[in-house]
């Protein structure tokens, strides 16, 4: 009995672990090629650490205003709302990989600004799931941890995937990454609904 309980809880923050990964994958295609070989050191680590805080930040804005509109939900519709804002984001990564494979996702950052704005677009997604956080988070198995997990996630995205060299085999495998969370997603979604697992 001990060990079915442990083991339901391994999984259950394994299947979470996952769909933070998911949330936080649009760092993927946003973060190619930002670090050149003849940049400082120092600038491999910078963009990460601002594109997972961007995270972080967004989780928690995300989180406070959904806080403050939650009185106009039902408690009974809530797993509906969290199920439909994860569908939401699924369909939203999986329309960004099809962007990302037509070319059609292609930035330049030209200051600091433009590099600002850029990891902020990564977060979006982190946004629109936090807005469910009164009723979702809280029972994560990583709970309030959650917002520690994206800031993480999002750096270690952005720290494999800065010093890639952009080109079109590059946004390919991007590409595909994006694609295979949102399948992930829907799949996360599904078992939030239908099981206990998360």
């Amino acid at each position: 009995m001990v060990y079915n309980c442990l083991r339901m809880n391994t999984i259950s923050i394994i299947i979470n672990i996952i769909f933070v990964l998911c949330l936080t994958s649009p760092v993927v295609t946003r973060a190619v090629g930002l670090v050149n070989a003849d940049d400082k050191p120092v600038k491999r680590y910078l963009i990460p650490l601002i594109f997972g805080l961007s995270q972080g930040v967004m989780a928690v804005a995300g989180y406070y205003l959904g806080k403050l509109m939650s009185h106009l939900f039902v408690d009974e519709f809530a797993p509906y709302l969290v199920f439909m804002m994860m569908i939401v984001v699924a369909v939203k990564i999986f329309v960004d990989s099809m962007r990302v494979l037509k070319g059609k996702m292609l930035y330049t950052v030209r200051s600091d600004w433009d590099f600002i704005l850029l990891s902020v677009m990564a977060a979006f997604d982190v946004f629109l799931m936090s807005l469910t956080g009164p009723f979702f988070i809280p029972v994560l198995p990583l709970g309030n941890w959650f917002f520690l997990a994206v800031v993480v996630a999002g750096f270690l995205w952005a720290l494999i995937t800065v010093r890639i060299t952009f080109g079109p085999g590059v946004m390919k495998k991007m590409s595909f990454i994006e694609f295979a969370t949102s399948v992930f997603m829907v799949v996360i979604a599904l078992l939030y609904l239908f099981t206990d697992l998360i």
